[in-house]
């Protein structure tokens, strides 16, 4: 899953700008399920159905969701892609936990969901499931872990802290709570993020394009394995789980644009997708100084390399080498499923 995150916190107009920002970031990946989770009051207000954001947004009273803190989802998934029951409106991002007081969005694929489900689905109720495909989203678990954790007494870096180690694959997991207004959470394993602050205001996105349309005075990518405390104008990074050795993966640029060039020139016009997928393990592996079994060994542990490719498109558009489009296509039961393709300039 390679799903489009945005959070916001401070007085601009925060639904349209964050389904601008999902828009931006969308066609990335493309997007199957939309949805946002905004703090109001002792509640979260959460509106979220199938499909990309041009279409919920049009179908949804998404748009006239009111506060001054708020997570936003662009929802990827292959499941729903490719297999029927698996693009349903409860399947969207956010989850909100059996309280209401909790709602957490994600980024990444959590592989041990199954186990964790069973253990948890006798003391909680999983909204997400569905009964065609007998499964859940695997992001709800991590809802219900961090309210039981929450709940006990942890404050909200220490929840998080407390369940990371429980979970494998790849994830960062973003969540408001109605205890802390203008307060976003962020645990971030090795997924795609970056952070802006401004004055009084402060905003999260998975991907730099996410921040176009947005001026803010300081933007940076904060450290991987890391808890995050987002308010207005301020950031706190904590260590997520000290077990974890952060891996160095530095991309030698030239061999990553001369694989590009040469596929585009052999191959023509590819989505953003493709052009990734046609060279994974063995090319990414070569671009990155390891073996192709040392990707793989990297990709089950949650490694996966996305923003440093997508900006390197972004630097070969800007230089000229090739050119961007976006292509809509079928997926998800939808028609318009936006994806970059890029081609030979």
């Amino acid at each position: 899953m390679n799903c489009q995150l945005a959070a916001y916190i401070g007085d601009k107009h925060l639904t349209s700008l964050l389904l601008n920002s999902l828009k931006m970031q969308e066609p990335l990946y493309g997007g199957h399920a939309t949805g946002m989770g905004v703090l109001n009051g002792d509640k979260i207000d959460i509106i979220k159905a199938a499909g990309p954001v041009a279409h919920v947004k049009k179908t949804t009273k998404i748009g006239k969701l009111k506060g001054t803190c708020a997570i936003a989802h662009c929802r990827y998934s292959g499941l729903a892609k490719d297999i029927d029951g698996y693009n349903l409106d409860v399947m969207a991002h956010p989850y909100i936990s059996d309280d209401g007081k909790i709602a957490l969005m994600h980024n990444g694929t959590i592989t041990n969901h199954k186990e964790l489900w069973k253990a948890l689905e006798k003391d909680h109720t999983f909204r997400s499931y569905g009964e065609k495909v007998d499964d859940i989203t695997d992001s709800e678990v991590a809802v219900h872990m961090l309210s039981d954790a929450y709940n006990s007494g942890m404050s909200m870096v220490e929840a998080f802290q407390h369940i990371a180690p429980k979970l494998t694959g790849m994830f960062l997991l973003a969540a408001i709570n109605v205890h802390e207004p203008d307060t976003v959470y962020i645990c971030n394993w090795y997924q795609p993020c970056y952070v802006a602050l401004g004055k009084d205001e402060a905003m999260f996105v998975s991907s730099r394009r996410g921040l176009r349309d947005v001026t803010l005075d300081r933007v940076f990518q904060p450290p991987k394995n890391s808890v995050i405390k987002l308010t207005r104008g301020g950031v706190e990074v904590h260590v997520m789980d000290p077990s974890r050795e952060i891996p160095r993966m530095t991309m030698n640029e030239f061999k990553a644009k001369r694989m590009i060039r040469n596929t585009l020139r052999e191959k023509g016009r590819m989505d953003v997708r493709n052009l990734f997928q046609v060279h994974n393990p063995e090319g990414w592996a070569d671009v990155y100084g390891v073996t192709a079994n040392e990707w793989k060994a990297q990709r089950a542990a949650g490694i996966y390399i996305m923003n440093p490719y997508f900006e390197l498109l972004e630097s070969m558009v800007a230089d000229g080498v090739i050119e961007e489009s976006i292509d809509p296509r079928p997926e998800g039961g939808f028609e318009d499923v936006p994806r970059y393709s890029y081609v030979l300039a």
